[in-house]
């Protein structure tokens, strides 16, 4: 399946599975993996975008971040499809992008590349640490250019055993992926 179609059918199933009683145990359950993980512990700056509505909620994951004394940064994107980014705290004035993301009105200051974890949104993932995006390649561009670890979190519908998209060299792997311990041992699709 090419990755247009494979891109809109998992949009659409995320979509439905975030509208079950079993995604918040799920996401809940991946929270806690994170909060944990090592790497997330150590970081000082972590990377991470707003969510959407399809998407796993990143405003705990922000607000654990404030608590634990971490700087949290968004990405600011460019129509060269490139991205920056710029420093998030309560006071930060957000503007909506093309794609419908929030992202900081200001990107003048407060500038760091690359934060020292990368928190990767995507629409799936696989058992060999491929990623689907969105589609436009700003964080496979971001990262071939500033390399950093890397982390995704990835509810059952999103992950699969094997790579059942085209993956390009283009396409960057993501470090760490991790997945719903429910979920984790069935191996699912």
């Amino acid at each position: 399946m090419d990755k247009v179609s494979f891109r809109k059918k998992q949009i659409d199933l995320v979509s439905d599975f975030m509208k079950s009683d079993k995604a918040q145990k799920e996401i809940n359950d991946l929270y806690f993996q994170l909060f944990n993980y090592l790497d997330f512990q150590n970081a000082s700056s972590i990377g991470i975008t707003l969510s959407k509505n399809h998407e796993i909620p990143t405003f705990p994951i922000i607000n654990q971040c404030w608590e634990m004394g971490k700087e949290v940064y968004i990405p600011k994107t460019f129509s060269d499809y490139s991205m920056t980014f710029v420093k998030y705290t309560n006071d930060t004035e957000l503007e909506e992008n093309y794609f419908g993301i929030k992202e900081p009105k200001d990107y003048q200051s407060d500038v760091l590349d690359p934060p020292n974890l990368m928190i990767v949104p995507g629409l799936a993932y696989s058992a060999d640490n491929n990623r689907l995006g969105s589609g436009a390649g700003y964080f496979d561009r971001y990262l071939a250019k500033y390399p950093t670890k890397t982390v995704s979190l990835a509810l059952s519908e999103q992950y699969y055993q094997d790579t059942v998209w085209p993956v390009y060299v283009l396409d960057k792997p993501i470090d760490k992926i991790i997945v719903s311990k429910s979920e984790q041992d069935a191996a699912i699709q």
